[in-house]
C-alpha cells in the first residue's frame, strides 16, 4: 500500500476483528495516576468481538489506577507498514475471584512467545494475578491505507456496539 495514496479509511468489523486476533501486537492502556498523569502500560491481550482479555499482575501501577477509575484508552497498532490501528475509549470490568484465568493466560503466552514461553508463564503462576475486560465504549481504527484521513478531517469516534 502507497504512503501517498488516498485509500486510508477506517477498518469493517472484520478486517478489525483479524487485525486484533492475529500476530502478536501488544495492547498499550493508558490510565491517569493518583497525580493526574498519564500511564501507559503495554500488556498481553486477547479480543472476543466484544471485549478485551488482559490477565495483569495485581501489583501494578495499571491495575491500581484501574482499580480508582474504571475508564482507560487503550491502542492496538503495528509498528510496520501498513500502519495499521484500533483505539478504543473503554470501562474496565475486574473479574471475580472465580473466573479461571490460567488457560486463558497460558494461551496468551503461547501467541505471544510460543512454545519456548510455556515455561516462563508457568513460572510466573505464583504471583497474584488481576483479570479484566476492557468493554469498548467508543473505536476508531485505521486501515493504514495512505494518507491518514486526520490529515484532512477530524478522528470519527463511533460508539462499540
Amino acid at each position: 500500500m502507497a504512503m501517498t495514496s488516498n485509500d486510508g479509511r477506517g477498518m469493517t468489523p472484520e478486517e478489525r476483528d483479524e487485525f486484533l486476533t492475529t500476530g502478536r501486537l501488544f495492547a498499550k492502556i493508558a490510565t491517569v495516576n493518583e497525580n493526574g498523569f498519564p500511564s501507559i502500560s503495554p500488556v498481553w491481550y486477547t479480543w472476543d468481538g466484544s471485549s478485551f482479555l488482559v490477565v495483569s499482575k495485581e501489583r501494578t501501577g495499571m491495575v491500581k489506577n484501574l482499580r480508582r477509575d474504571p475508564r482507560c484508552g487503550l491502542l492496538v497498532d503495528n509498528f510496520e507498514l501498513p500502519y495499521k490501528r484500533v483505539s478504543v475509549q473503554g470501562e474496565i470490568e475486574f473479574l471475580g475471584d472465580d473466573f479461571e484465568y490460567v488457560e486463558p493466560m497460558m494461551e496468551m503466552a503461547m501467541r505471544y512467545l510460543g512454545p519456548d514461553g510455556m515455561d516462563y508463564a508457568k513460572s510466573t503462576l505464583v504471583f497474584p494475578r488481576v483479570p479484566f475486560l476492557v468493554h469498548p465504549k467508543k473505536m476508531t481504527s485505521w486501515n493504514g491505507g495512505g494518507y491518514d484521513r486526520t490529515f484532512t478531517q477530524d478522528t470519527h469516534w463511533k460508539e462499540a456496539k
